[in-house]
């Protein structure tokens, strides 16, 4: 049970730890008049309100930073304790993909919209009331503040037969919204019909007007289909379409896919109040960014990259290593299902971002060491320390103030 109770522990006046208490894990010794209590960061609050959900709404999206101080903000309006971030030292991160190898987000294929079927007496055009070429390309929409690519056509095929002179028409008709999120997830809504072959042009009227229906139902209104931009660029990318005539339109991504902002959940897919897990939305991101949560000793929670350490280097004298060994180990595979709570289909996102997740644990060399004289080194999370000439970035670290040392397991940088 985590109590509403704050504790700082201080070693010689100066203050080392910020915290919760644990009043579960209370103990009393009669004998000694010895009090032990367990204590926590706040980190640990995250994972006891993860039961907590939030309206991820906002149209522009959410900054890295927002996604943390939107949960730390639910947890305070549950409890009476004051939970302090700070995110100044974060850096976005920059996954480049190169304009000559754009990436394929959506494909549109519309060859059988412009088949002819087999003659046999009959002649097949294309009657005027249909569209010569396609309305495609990209807007903005304002409303789930995403990229959109726009797709239509109408193709009206007309069959003339000699003897008896008969004139009969077919309308077929291809629409889809392809919303882009988080950079490069897309949602695809579609549209396809096919009218019967018709003696009375204006009896397929209402099947063109199905497809106007479509983009409008959808929120997208009839005259943004004739204004339509043929690329856009976008927060650091280069969205572009490339043509196959008659056949197929592909939707293309270069440039920095990691976007600035995201937007989590479905809220943006359906345009309700849907709620998302706020636990599940900072494990995205974190995973999303390569960057990880920790805590100073006033009990700040701060944002950091997980490649961004310190910039002194500590040295530690060889005197002072009690314990040391290094090992390499390949990291194990990143659970990337973590990404579906993303507006879109998160599969390039995943691919992109497991890439580049394996590539930067991959094979790294680690060290365990046990450090002694606490007061003597000044050790925190992402501290940098050189141990026999080689310099790591320390990952996890314990303080035992009893036997006065450090417990540190590094990454070799």
């Amino acid at each position: 049970y985590i109590s509403h109770f704050e504790v700082r522990v201080y070693r010689d006046e100066v203050l080392f730890f910020s915290g919760i208490i644990d009043t579960s894990q209370l103990s009393f010794d009669v004998e000694t008049g010895v009090l032990n209590i367990t204590c926590y960061d706040k980190i640990k609050l995250f994972s006891i309100y993860a039961d907590l959900v939030h309206y991820y709404g906002q149209t522009a999206g959410y900054l890295p930073q927002w996604i943390l101080a939107y949960f730390i903000q639910d947890i305070e309006a549950r409890i009476p304790i004051k939970i302090n971030s700070y995110s100044g030292g974060f850096e976005l991160p920059v996954m480049e993909v190169e304009g000559g190898d754009p990436l394929t987000l959506a494909r549109v294929d519309y060859a059988k919209l412009l088949e002819r079927p087999p003659g046999y007496g009959w002649v097949y055009t294309y009657h005027p009331s249909g569209w010569s070429e396609p309305y495609c390309g990209y807007r903005y929409d304002p409303l789930s503040g995403s990229i959109v690519y726009l797709f239509a056509h109408k193709v009206i095929v007309q069959a003339d037969y000699s003897s008896p002179v008969t004139t009969r028409w077919q309308g077929r008709y291809l629409g889809r919204i392809v919303r882009i999120f988080n950079g490069i997830c897309v949602d695809v809504k579609e549209h396809g019909q096919v009218s019967g072959w018709v003696e009375d042009l204006a009896q397929i009227d209402s099947d063109a007007q199905a497809l106007i229906d479509f983009f409008v139902n959808n929120g997208v209104a009839e005259n943004s289909l004739y204004n339509l931009s043929e690329d856009v660029s976008h927060d650091g990318r280069e969205y572009s379409q490339e043509h196959e005539g008659g056949e197929y339109v592909e939707v293309k991504c270069s440039g920095n896919i990691m976007p600035t902002r995201i937007h989590p959940g479905n809220a943006y897919l359906t345009y309700r109040a849907d709620t998302t897990e706020s636990i599940r939305v900072l494990q995205a991101m974190l995973m999303m960014y390569n960057a990880t949560i920790l805590t100073d000793k006033t009990g700040r929670v701060i944002l950091k990259n997980k490649d961004k350490y310190d910039a002194a280097v500590i040295d530690i004298n060889s005197d002072d290593v009690v314990k040391f060994s290094t090992k390499r180990g390949n990291h194990e595979n990143p659970d990337m299902n973590i990404l579906d709570v993303l507006a879109g289909d998160a599969a390039f996102l995943k691919e992109k971002v497991r890439d580049y997740l394996v590539g930067f644990y991959d094979a790294k060399w680690s060290c365990d060491a046990l450090i002694d004289d606490i007061n003597k080194y000044n050790l925190e999370l992402q501290s940098k320390i050189r141990i026999e000439g080689k310099t790591y970035a320390i990952t996890e670290i314990e303080r035992d103030y009893q036997k006065d040392e450090y417990k540190v397991k590094a990454w070799l940088i």
